[in-house]
């Protein structure tokens, strides 16, 4: 008989992946490496051929990687693996929220960028990630001195994120350089006969203010009763958007849930919430069992929308 196909075709062991929103927040990374170094931050890990280089080239020094795509992610473990890098972790998430919430103040010696997404279309400026706010998020994390790298192709690009410095507490030191990261992105580049790219070395002089959110304590909702047909999940938009993209009914059991995405600036969430029936007939509005997600106010806000919307069907058939 045939054996069956290696369920981790594109790596070898997910130990370096931190799943973060099952640790305590902000991170405590010398208990993660089980020792006390300088610690990096590479933001766009890619497939993770320079996090691992980096590593291998420099034992004493811990790094940790933040990839948004699995896919990304995939190629970066195995990348590791290869590179027999034990002084790597990665966190799947998107940047804002991984160095807003996983970081101490400062506790990063250097942080990369190499490449990043410049959304060259104006219409598109508002996703590009160096904008102000998130430059003094930056200057908290790092330890004095400390500095972050961005290397990119696009000239209009250093133009602005250096004009988003003044009041950051950054200092910029910016030069043309050769390709020397052997990135899949300088690769590209420098195939297309581009052989000078942009290298910015922004230092931190001056200490900002931007503390480590706290997570909310979660108060889940109690209906006195409730009538899964008649429920009806309504959006809702403001400063905390919540979103209902599916409703599942379980009438055996006595369980609805309610495929749930919640979008707090600079963090967005996806998961279910379980409206489920208790032993006396009362139900309870609580964040579906197996969910990873992080108490936050928008979580609480998804919690108590469903309670509303449930209390809506309500009145609204006079029971």
């Amino acid at each position: 008989m045939r054996p069956p196909p290696d369920p981790r075709p594109y790596y070898k062991s997910l130990a370096p992946l931190v799943i973060w929103q099952q640790v305590a927040r902000p991170v405590d990374w010398a208990g993660v490496f089980g020792r006390r170094a300088p610690l990096s931050l590479e933001i766009g890990t890619g497939n993770g051929e320079f996090l691992s280089r980096a590593a291998a080239d420099r034992p004493e020094e811990d790094f940790v990687g933040v990839e948004l795509r699995w896919a990304s992610v995939k190629r970066a473990l195995r990348n590791l693996a290869k590179a027999r890098a034990n002084n790597v972790r990665l966190v799947m998430e998107d940047a804002r929220p991984a160095l807003e919430r996983l970081f101490p103040p400062r506790s990063l010696e250097r942080v990369y960028l190499l490449f990043p997404c410049p959304w060259r279309k104006e219409k598109h400026e508002h996703h590009r990630l160096l904008h102000r706010p998130f430059l003094e998020l930056l200057n908290h994390r790092l330890v004095d001195g400390g500095e972050a790298l961005l290397v990119t192709d696009w000239t209009p690009f250093v133009e602005w994120t250096l004009a988003q410095l003044e009041g950051t507490g950054l200092r910029a030191e910016a030069s043309l350089v050769e390709p020397r990261f052997d990135t899949k992105y300088e690769r590209k580049w420098s195939a297309l006969g581009q052989q000078r790219f942009h290298e910015v070395r922004l230092i931190k002089v001056e200490h900002r203010a931007a503390p480590v959110p706290e997570d909310v304590a979660m108060n889940p909702p109690h209906l006195p009763a409730f009538d899964p047909d008649r429920f009806v999940a309504e959006d809702e938009i403001g400063p905390i958007t919540v979103s209902f993209k599916e409703v599942v009914r379980d009438r055996e059991r006595g369980v609805v849930l309610v495929r749930t995405v919640v979008v707090e600036e600079p963090l967005t969430q996806h998961f279910w919430i379980s409206i489920a029936r208790a032993a006396d007939g009362s139900w309870w509005i609580v964040p579906a069992r197996g969910c990873q997600f992080v108490p936050t106010a928008g979580a609480q806000r998804a919690l108590d929308r469903v309670a509303e919307c449930a209390r809506a069907a309500a009145a609204a058939t006079g029971r």
